[in-house]
């Protein structure tokens, strides 16, 4: 197949045509087939995640209290926007807004209306306590800038984090305490400069190390303690050795540890008690193809950022027990059957829903936080009525091209660079306008501050770092954007004696993104034995690969 975006090829194997199969909905006893994508699965996955803004947020009113709020949608937004308290309260009716199918018109043009018309919440946050500084959130609390997060506490800047405390600028780390710039790490404790590490403590400058303890600028190893660069020291050594070294800025020892780290063997992929997986940063999967960032998922393809998650094909950022979902992006637990859904939330047999929870038989509904069912373009309709009606609006949607075809972009409420799409697959303002997506100019606030002052200017210690610093607007070395540092931050480095960041926390961000191996895979021959490995790991790096077997003989 020829991609309709982009124009690559991509192939479309047996098994792909069996899951769509098992996914395809059955209405009233009758089977409607899902047809074959036409969109190679990079494309596909790039329409998902531009439906989801995680880190532009603005300062507006609630349409219905007039209370101000952060909101990921600007005040001039075309659409009623809610805060939090409003949206999940019952002083409002999403079936108000419902409105009969149009068989003369397409399906997008009038869930558009629609879209145009319920109220939506501003930052879909759930049971969360001081976190007004973030999106798409729940359960956490004294938490600020964290998107994508649950069971957070005293946290900030991070993403995609769980069953955290105290943690600083990371990325997809969980059950994490006292860690700072890290990314993909797990159960580490009072740990710095983390890159997929397990089980890490006391430590800093480490990349995929398991059990460690008291180690510096290591990589890839098990149950060590007092090692730098692999190397292993006393006590005594160890510690006037890490005396010196911590006496070089940390951007010159990030630059000297990411160095080292490619003169060593790598694991062609983590896949860490998997059964036929193929893929990186599984873990206990089983019959996972092509799935990245995933936890506890079997029988999945194309699949990313999972917890859970069982038969799903082309999903993003689901959590908990989730199943039978195809082409659907940032949803909670306990979704069933879900096709064609942006954020369902303990909803089944949901179909091109935008933002349903505890729903059930709902096609084409839009910001429902209650339990309905049986609902179309968020009009109530009885089980047999419904069940007559959307065969029919099927139908309708294979005549205009519709029907298995996700959600178009041009009916994301966010413009590209404010969407996640644009940290995995950044394009420039033209590119994004060529390919439908929209885009606008996003205006720098000048902080209002006693004080501006360039990031090169600040103590190199922590200790003679003002109080009134929360005062002062830092110039980014890199971009000469402006920054604050928060009173929760400040406490943490100082806690951990910590330099004061010299980088604006966005530039941070994207400088942990690139960390991270990109979601594609790679048919290499491993170094040792030269079997066939699938890698995330180009041809071209200067990494040495080494298949599964031969990795463990190295490292154990």
């Amino acid at each position: 197949m020829r991609c309709k975006q982009c124009t690559s090829s991509f192939e479309i194997t047996d098994a792909d045509r069996a899951f769509l199969k098992k996914l395809s909905p059955i209405i009233g006893g009758k089977t409607f087939d899902i047809p074959e994508p036409t969109l190679c699965p990079d494309c596909r996955r790039q329409r998902r995640l531009a439906l989801r803004n995680e880190r532009s947020l603005y300062r507006r009113n609630c349409d219905l209290c007039n209370k101000s709020f952060i909101s990921i949608f600007p005040a001039e937004a075309p659409f009623p926007v809610y805060c939090s308290d409003c949206w999940w309260s019952d002083n409002w009716d999403p079936l108000k807004y419902g409105q009969d199918f149009d068989f003369s018109r397409p399906f997008a043009e009038q869930f558009h209306e629609l879209n145009m018309k319920v109220p939506k919440s501003g930052t879909l946050i759930y049971r969360c306590e001081n976190c007004e500084y973030n999106s798409l959130q729940g359960l956490s609390r004294n938490t600020y800038m964290s998107p994508g997060s649950y069971r957070m506490e005293d946290c900030l800047y991070m993403r995609k984090g769980q069953y955290c405390k105290d943690c600083v600028d990371c990325l997809i780390c969980d059950h994490c305490e006292l860690v700072y710039e890290s990314l993909n790490s797990k159960n580490c404790y009072n740990a710095n400069y983390l890159i997929q590490c397990n089980n890490v403590s006391e430590s800093e400058y480490m990349a995929y190390c398991d059990s460690c303890k008291n180690c510096f600028m290591c990589s890839d190893l098990r149950q060590k303690e007092y090692c730098i660069k692999n190397k292993q020291y006393s006590k005594e050594e160890y510690e006037k050795k890490i005396t010196e070294l911590k006496k070089q800025p940390p951007s010159e020892l990030m630059k000297e540890f990411l160095a080292f780290i490619k003169t060593l063997p790598k694991r062609s992929a983590t896949l860490v008690n998997t059964e036929n997986c193929v893929g990186d940063r599984l873990y206990d999967c089983k019959n996972v193809f092509h799935g990245f960032d995933c936890f506890n998922c079997e029988d999945c393809r194309y699949v990313y950022d999972l917890a859970e998650g069982k038969d799903m094909m082309d999903v993003d950022i689901l959590d908990k027990q989730n199943e039978l979902c195809y082409e659907c992006g940032t949803g909670g637990d306990q979704n069933v059957r879900d096709l064609f859904c942006f954020c369902p939330v303990y909803s089944q047999d949901t179909m091109y829903c935008y933002c349903v929870w505890q729903c059930q038989y709902m096609f084409g509904c839009n910001s429902i936080s209650k339990k309905f069912s049986h609902c179309i373009l968020n009009k109530q309709y009885s089980k047999e009525e419904y069940e007559k009606l959307v065969p029919q609006i099927i139908d309708h949607m294979k005549k205009t091209g519709e029907w298995g075809e996700n959600l178009p972009v041009s009916l994301s409420l966010h413009t590209y660079n404010e969407s996640l799409a644009n940290d995995y697959y950044p394009l420039t303002k033209e590119e994004a306008l060529k390919k439908g997506f929209k885009w606008k100019a996003i205006e720098e606030k000048t902080p209002d501050v006693t004080k501006k002052i360039p990031a090169s200017q600040l103590p190199d210690d922590i200790e003679s770092v003002p109080d009134d610093v929360l005062d002062w607007a830092i110039e980014c070395e890199e971009t000469g954007r402006l920054f604050r540092i928060q009173p929760q931050e400040l406490k943490f480095y100082r806690k951990k004696s910590l330099p004061i960041p010299h980088l604006h926390p966005d530039v941070r961000h994207h400088k942990r993104l690139k960390l991270q191996n990109p979601n594609k895979l790679y048919a290499r021959q491993c170094a040792s034995c030269q079997a066939p490995i699938q890698t995330t790991y180009a041809p071209d790096r200067p990494e040495k690969m080494l298949c599964e077997k031969c990795y463990l003989e190295t490292v154990y």
